[in-house]
């Protein structure tokens, strides 16, 4: 299959370069498997003095694709994220990006360009306000067993608090009903925040939490599922960060080692 971009035109008349069909092919996943340490890991290994997860083992029962949800806080989310990831699901994952920022065609400042977006970062464009047809490549992703992961804020926090949760994951999963996997990212602002361009190096934490499966045989719409995610995601929101090799009474008072990386 040829890498040939398939060009979209919203009525703002900008150009978008994908989504690329062809990035779940084997050759696209080889190539992006040879590419995960340049493009994700070496990122952690420079800027994250310590990844702590947890819930790892509520990813054993998944059979089938999944959506993945996380807080946005920072650049870093991705390669954190990816990072904590067992193999399997490295092996299989989409995530969505903002087209406006990552897939437009002709960008000046843009350097990694669309399609190398799709083949080395797995990245497919969302158009944020785009409505329903935007959510088009992702359920074709999904019919195609591949799990994606869409950070449901829309855009990075500027504060400490979780932002408020659009609904594409919600109609996505009542949709294709496929279970929603939220994971926490903790730690990732304080690295780089949103503006900024210097990362201070530090520790940072996953909490991968139990699936949600969302049906509408519940009798539950879009906006009470969506609410539903946000309030679980909210409940752990607050909890202090686990840094290995201390307890819990140490915790509040661990502070990043800013020479370790």
């Amino acid at each position: 299959m040829s890498m040939t971009s398939t060009t979209t035109i919203i009525p703002d008349e900008l150009e978008y370069g994908g989504p690329h069909h062809w990035q779940i092919q084997p050759w696209a996943r080889l190539a992006r498997k040879a590419l995960r340490q340049r493009e994700y890991l070496r990122w952690v290994d420079q800027y994250c003095t310590s990844v702590s997860v947890k819930g790892a083992e509520h990813l054993e029962a998944l059979d089938g694709p999944a959506i993945f949800i996380a807080n946005h806080q920072s650049h870093m989310d991705t390669p954190v994220f990816m990072q904590a990831m067992p193999e399997k699901i490295r092996n299989n994952l989409y995530f969505g990006a903002a087209a406006d920022r990552w897939f437009v065609k002709g960008k000046k400042k843009l350097i990694l360009q669309p399609w190398y977006q799709s083949l080395a970062m797995g990245n497919f464009p969302i158009v944020r306000g785009g409505g329903s047809r935007t959510l088009d490549y992702a359920k074709w992703l999904l019919d195609h067993n591949c799990n994606i992961c869409i950070f449901p804020e829309g855009t990075r926090a500027t504060d400490g608090k979780l932002g408020q949760f659009r609904h594409g994951v919600s109609l996505l999963a009542l949709e294709k009903r496929v279970p929603v996997v939220p994971v926490l990212l903790k730690g990732l602002r304080e690295l780089r925040p949103k503006g900024s361009r210097e990362v201070t190096p530090g520790p940072v934490s996953v909490s991968i939490l139990e699936p949600v499966h969302l049906t509408r045989d519940s009798g539950m719409g879009v906006e009470a599922s969506t609410q539903l995610l946000w309030e679980r995601m909210n409940r752990e929101f607050f909890e202090s960060i686990p840094f290995p090799g201390r307890n819990e009474s140490s915790q509040e008072d661990a502070t990043p080692r800013k020479d370790a990386a």
